[in-house]
């Protein structure tokens, strides 16, 4: 038998010619064989020696086979291993006494070496699958809690977006009206100078608007994580998108005396993409840039075609980002500015859902930043396109001013520049 580690046998008689002949047998068929003579020394070497299996007498003096074998099984630490009795007594009554206290075998004495080493390897054997099996009752337990742990969780979390969901719905009710009341309001008054010009009427339309982007925001990030959330692809030229969307935030560049720079190597680009959520990627960044660009500062929108995808980078001269902060720029609500006394507001959802958006449209999304000289978002989206079938005419992305800058108040809301 060929063990690298060689396998331990306990085995216990009070007789010294029998412990002799079972250590030779022992030895011979490549086991290493631990010697006890008492019955009372047998749980302390099987303690310390860990033996895989222990041949047992059982009549000895003081304690005998029976008894020692009810101690073992008894203990946390000795109760798995095997016990073959060795005995001189052959009726059915002592057999059965060995097995009620534990024994998983016996043999009878005198015995044939060819039948005490084929009883001791199959119980081995057995052992082993025993541990193996114990072990994985353990993992699948393990794995079980787990389980249940990530159900608790994964309920939770339902239960959470559910909960966003029904308050943001519970809050847009409410809000549409009284902004309605306010657009009302301007209407009837429209001809008196005095009200239209009236800075209290501005304040409650920008914190309208405001309340619009954080309920639109979380409306549609529990939508995205309930898995709800769709986009509408079809064939679309991106660089007459993302130009209209930069054009038409000319009087927020122009009222925080900022330069806007838009760029392109290729002045058409057709790409399978969703228009209100590309318009409402490139707003957000736009937004971030003029909320962290001071005054003077520049705003760069550039196009290039690569081919096989397209990048779109806008990049500001703005404060930029800290190096530690980097990595959490994309995690939801997280904020780089989290004091009180911060100038510009935002939810920390943004950069989260166009993230989310990106992803959707099968692109990436990185940034670049240093601080004190400004951030670069780039944006890489596939340049595929969907078949069109049955001579379908294309229908190009139209430009809707009123749409435009219904969107554009909303998306810029938290940064304030009310005059």
């Amino acid at each position: 038998m060929n063990i690298s580690k060689k396998t331990k046998i306990l085995i216990v008689d009070d007789s010294q010619l029998n412990l002799k002949i079972i250590e030779d047998v022992m030895k011979k068929n490549g086991y290493d064989p631990i010697l006890v003579s008492q019955g009372h020394d047998v749980f302390r070497h099987a303690k310390e020696e860990k033996p895989e299996l222990i041949l047992l007498d059982i009549i000895m003096p003081k304690i005998d086979g029976y008894k020692v074998c009810e101690i073992l099984k008894g203990n946390e630490q000795t109760k798995d291993i095997p016990i073959i009795f060795l005995t001189g007594q052959s009726n059915i009554e002592d057999v059965a006494k060995g097995f009620e206290v534990g024994a998983v075998d016996y043999i009878n004495k005198p015995f044939h070496e060819v039948e005490l080493i084929a009883r001791v390897k199959t119980h081995l054997q057995l052992k082993k699958l025993h541990d193996q099996l114990k072990k994985s009752n353990k993992q699948l337990q393990k794995m079980n809690e787990e389980l249940l742990k990530a159900n608790e969780i994964i309920q939770y979390n339902k239960l959470q977006t559910e909960f966003f969901a029904n308050i943001s719905h519970e809050f847009r009710t409410p809000l549409n009206l009284i902004f309605s009341t306010i657009q009302l309001f301007e209407l009837c008054m429209q001809d008196s100078l005095d009200m239209k010009d009236n800075k209290y009427i501005k304040i409650m339309k920008q914190n309208c608007y405001r309340l619009l982007r954080l309920v639109n925001n979380l409306i549609d990030i529990t939508k995205i994580d309930s898995g709800y959330f769709e986009i509408q692809l079809q064939n679309h030229n991106i660089v007459q998108i993302v130009e209209n969307v930069t054009l038409s935030i000319s009087e927020y560049i122009e009222r925080n005396d900022l330069q806007l720079i838009f760029d392109t190597d290729v002045e058409e680009k057709m790409i399978a993409c969703d228009v209100d959520k590309i318009e409402r990627i490139i707003l957000n960044l736009l937004s971030n840039a003029i909320k962290f660009t001071k005054t003077g500062g520049n705003i760069f929108v550039k196009i290039h075609d690569k081919k096989e995808y397209v990048v779109i980078s806008v990049k500001d001269t703005g404060k930029g980002i800290p190096k530690d902060k980097i990595d959490t720029i994309f995690k939801r609500f997280m904020q780089i500015d989290k004091s009180l006394s911060r100038k510009k507001e935002g939810s920390g959802i943004g950069l989260s859902l166009v993230k989310a958006l990106v992803e959707m449209h099968k692109g990436k999304i990185f940034v670049k930043s240093e601080y004190g000289k400004g951030t670069e978002f780039i944006i890489e989206l596939p340049a595929k396109i969907i078949p069109i079938k049955n001579k379908e005419i294309r229908e190009e992305n139209k430009y809707n001013k009123q749409t435009y800058i219904e969107n554009i108040n909303i998306e810029f809301s938290d940064i304030y520049s009310i005059g």
